[in-house]
This record gives C-alpha cells, structure tokens and sequence, in this order.
C-alpha cells in the first residue's frame, strides 16, 4: 500500500510533450492505411487492357461536353452533340483499332477510351444511357446526365 501512494504521488498526468508525440504517432498511423489498404486490395490492371480508371474518366469528361452542348442525339452507335457554337461533337467506334473516338466537325481522331469492342447510346430527356462493352467483354454502363 506504501508503494502504491509513493507511485501516486509522484504522477500528476501526461506532459505536453508526451501528448504531443502521442498524437503525432496516430497521425501517422491513420495516414499509413489508406495507402496500405489500397496497395494490397486493390488488384493492378494489365497495362494493355480496358482500364475502370480510364473508362471513370471517359464518363466524367462526357458529362462536362454534355454541359456544353445545346443538343444532343444518336444513331445507336454514335452519339452527336450539337454545340452551343454551332460545332458537332461525334463519339463513335472504330473497330479497326477497337477505341473510342471523339470527332469535332467530322475531323481529328482524338482517342476517349481504348479496347472497345462496342457502344450504345440512348438519348433521354435528362441526359444520355450509355453502355460499353470492352475487348475482355466487360460491360460498363452509365447515365451521363446534364447538370442544367
């Protein structure tokens, strides 16, 4: 009992110090994990394949032209976005090459996503129902809607 009162009278808490550094360790713990869960998780792509990353991309970079444009309509297989300029946005599939293509005016070849083996689009009234169907055959579909 003698031990326990000495003991108790000689620790009156944590210095600031310690707290401190208390702190600065669980900072650095819980900026450890994400990076650490996300490297084990999550499976690396092939590098040559149809990419999630690149396919999110596609549908948010869709989404800002859709904002852009006056109109929009579609033969099923190629999406035309008439802009506000008086240009024409085309996105189609060339089979040759398996990619999606974005044409202004009918010129360029500018490359949206790559190892598409085939498109479908649907025009609504709110936006455009889209669905991709990869080289691997995956199948991603999306509802690209206009914020206005």
């Amino acid at each position: 009992m003698r031990v326990w009162k000495t003991v108790a009278a000689k620790e009156n808490g944590f210095t600031m110090i310690e707290a401190l550094l208390a702190l600065a360790a669980a900072m650095a713990v819980a900026a450890a994990v994400p990076a650490v869960l996300s490297v084990r998780l999550l499976a690396p792509e092939p590098a040559d394949a149809f990419s999630r990353l690149e396919w999110r991309l596609f549908v948010q970079q869709l989404q800002i032209e859709l904002n852009e444009t006056k109109q929009w309509s579609t033969g099923g297989r190629v999406l035309y976005l008439q802009k506000w300029n008086g240009k024409t946005v085309s996105f189609s599939v060339v089979a040759t090459r398996a990619e999606l293509i974005r044409q202004v005016d009918g010129a360029g070849n500018e490359t949206v996503l790559r190892h598409v083996r085939a498109v479908s689009y649907r025009a609504g009234a709110r936006g455009i129902f889209l669905q991709v169907t990869a080289d691997d055959g995956t199948v991603c579909e999306a509802f690209v809607a206009r914020a206005f």
